[in-house]
């Protein structure tokens, strides 16, 4: 079995990988303790303490700026707390052999990934601060060293090429580092932490009423000022930024639904037609408007008479969960227009039953506050027309 120094050594010999400037190598006396200690056995003695542009590790859990030589080894809690050992740098994941394993007993026989630093862009005007992350694909940073800098100077593309490997397995994740990012971090930073993440949680679940901007200046108050999110990470002085992860938050919030529910119905009084959650559960909606457009006092010459119902499988986040709409004909708009939605958890009869029902009510109540005549004959022939679409189910009105 190969020692891990030979596979930095062939990875790093490769030109493809290799980074702009040379990296300082362990001293004889490590070679000695790491052939002692044998190749699963991490060791302190590959961490450099004190030299310039080395990361030293100090009882801090992660840095995400990881830099210079050293190697450790992290449990699975560790790694879940560091979000996967997330990185700062911009970096171009890419695999290893795929001999490892992640139930393997030692990290040398453990599932192999690594990172390659693609380095920063940067402007040659002196005076211009602006740098720039590089896409992960090489036809993306092209594209973006053909475009000017927000200054309008030209774009340069400091590449790094330093090396990060990942051995998971049994035990936790086996993390090395070899090289010294000779170029300055990136402006923007793409990721929250852990931490930083629950903080912004914590500052949104006191003020569930702020909205991004109110977030992002904080707020005056008798008990002082709130907290910007702001202060948390570089992340949060976007407010587009802001917006995506508030609704990220409040969609898996624990609110009771029945009452986000009724809410809903109070603000919204009359729309909602229908609404029934059981094993067949079904939500029937319909404006004015749409009702309106159901009941004509005349027959188009052109061939747009009439109701056209069709269900949407792709528009709700569960594939089951269907979007049924009957649609007419506007001859005001000039166009087709729903006159019915009905959010429906299957596509069973029983669905289609209680939309059809909840259809030909409408139009019986839009006819009946006209002065239209709904007769016997009429509810016959929706009571046919309805058992038809849901096989030969009984309607009852």
């Amino acid at each position: 079995m190969r020692h891990h120094s030979q596979e930095i050594f062939d990875l790093r010999t490769d030109t493809k990988h290799m980074p702009r400037r040379r990296t300082r190598s362990a001293s004889p006396s490590t070679a000695r303790a790491n052939q002692c200690r044998g190749p699963d056995q991490p060791s302190d003695s590959l961490r450099p303490k004190s030299a310039a542009g080395d990361q030293i590790l100090t009882n801090d859990l992660w840095d995400p700026w990881p830099d210079g030589d050293f190697e450790r080894l992290f449990t699975w809690e560790e790694v879940l707390k560091t979000d996967n050992l997330r990185e700062n740098w911009a970096c171009q994941p890419g695999g290893g052999d795929k001999r490892g394993s992640e139930s393997a007993l030692t990290w040398s026989q453990g599932k192999k990934t690594r990172r390659i630093c693609l380095g920063v862009i940067t402007c040659d005007e002196p005076t211009c601060e602006v740098i720039t992350r590089p896409q992960t694909r090489r036809a993306g940073i092209m594209g973006q060293l053909n475009a000017s800098c927000l200054c309008g100077g030209q774009l340069t593309h400091l590449d790094c090429g330093v090396l990060s490997m990942l051995y998971s397995f049994k035990g936790g994740v086996y993390y090395i580092h070899k090289g010294a990012h000779h170029h300055p971090k990136q402006t923007h930073i793409l990721h929250l932490s852990r931490d930083e993440r629950a903080r912004f949680e914590q500052i949104v679940f006191e003020n569930p009423d702020a909205g991004p901007a109110a977030l992002i200046a904080g707020r005056h108050s008798l008990t002082g000022t709130r907290e910007s999110v702001a202060t948390i990470s570089t992340v949060l002085l976007n407010q587009d930024r802001v917006k995506a992860e508030l609704q990220a938050l409040r969609g898996k919030s624990t609110r009771n639904f029945v009452d986000d529910f009724a809410e809903f119905q109070r603000n919204h009084p009359g729309y909602v037609l229908y609404s029934q959650f059981e094993t067949v559960t079904v939500v029937v909606v319909q404006t004015q408007f749409m009702v309106s457009q159901l009941v004509t006092d005349f027959i188009e010459d052109e061939a747009v008479n009439g109701i056209v119902s069709d269900a949407a499988h792709g528009f709700w986040h569960s594939s089951k969960d269907l979007l049924i709409i009957s649609s007419t004909y506007s001859a005001l708009l000039a166009c087709w227009v729903p006159g019915l939605m009905t959010y429906a958890n299957g596509g069973s009869a029983e669905h289609y039953r209680l939309h059809f029902l909840i259809l030909f009510n409408s139009m019986a109540d839009e006819c009946e506050k006209h002065g239209r005549e709904v007769n016997e004959q009429h509810t016959i022939l929706w009571r046919h027309l309805i058992s038809r679409v849901c096989k030969n189910r009984t309607l009852v009105r």
